[in-house]
């Protein structure tokens, strides 16, 4: 049988814009009964997948285990979001469990669509093409960045 929970504040989602959020509200306010509604057991600082295309960072330092990023006094619910009932101040996992809050904070992230343009997905860390919004890409962009010369051609049309 789904359980039920209620708690002042909900955030659904455990990345940096969650956790910073209900750090930020906790600093403020230690008292408030704040939930993360969160499924992952890592962490992922997506921010610094940028200083790794840029080669300041290594990959593996923007993965944390999420117990050890959550904020001390939050209930980290390890489950996924399913739906929202706005009307009833609830949110219903995937499980049927629901949460209950009077102020719901959402904040899961994107999802990037690749698919969306003709030939990205298949042609992704090949033939100098990448992201930093992908974990295994960020490295791709470092690879690349390094690799040019001043004889690369796209730098030689910059030159004149």
């Amino acid at each position: 049988m789904p359980i039920s929970q209620s708690h002042e504040v909900v955030i659904v989602g455990g990345g940096a814009a969650g956790i910073a959020t209900a750090a930020s509200m906790l600093k403020r306010r230690p008292s408030l009964d704040i939930a993360i509604i969160e499924p992952s057991e890592v962490h992922a600082y997506q921010p610094g997948w940028t200083m790794v295309g840029a080669g300041v960072f290594e990959p593996e330092v923007t993965l944390r285990p999420m117990s050890r990023v959550m904020p001390k006094g939050v209930d980290w619910i390890k489950a996924a979001a399913a739906s929202f009932q706005p009307e009833n101040n609830q949110v219903t996992l995937q499980d049927g469990s629901t949460i209950r809050y009077e102020l719901l904070i959402v904040a899961p992230g994107i999802r990037l669509a690749w698919e969306k343009i003709a030939g990205l997905e298949e042609t992704l860390g090949k033939h100098g093409v990448t992201s930093n919004y992908r974990y295994d890409l960020a490295p791709y962009t470092w690879q690349g960045a390094v690799s040019l010369t001043p004889n690369s051609l796209h730098l030689r049309r910059f030159a004149a």
